[in-house]
């Protein structure tokens, strides 16, 4: 895993950084199994973005299992069409004030 990783996707494979915004060793897509093999996690890391909820975790285990490695910078949580996104926001602020993560909510569609 590059020291120099900037950007980390966890359980959206087809994810991919936008043209010419980051060199190969700065971005990684990874699944959860694959976690593990990037801890400890780069000092280096600026962002992770992951799913609301996809069939094998949502958002607040990522949450949580990013918290205990000292992530405290910006978990960018991708979502469908919320019927009520300040709820949904309201709710994934909560749990990351207290890893002390920033959170930004992206919906799709």
């Amino acid at each position: 895993m590059s020291r120099k990783l900037r950007c980390l996707v966890i359980g959206i494979p087809e994810a991919k950084p936008a043209e010419g915004s980051l060199r190969p060793e700065e971005f990684a897509s990874i699944s959860l199994d694959e976690l593990d093999s990037y801890l400890p996690l780069p000092a280096a890391l600026e962002l992770v973005v992951a799913p609301l909820f996809c069939n094998r975790f949502d958002a607040l285990e990522i949450i949580e299992r990013l918290g205990a490695q000292d992530y405290r910078k910006v978990l960018r949580v991708v979502a469908p069409r919320l019927p009520n996104r300040q709820v949904v926001l309201r709710e994934l602020r909560s749990h990351a004030a207290r890893q002390g993560m920033t959170i930004e909510l992206i919906e799709e569609g």
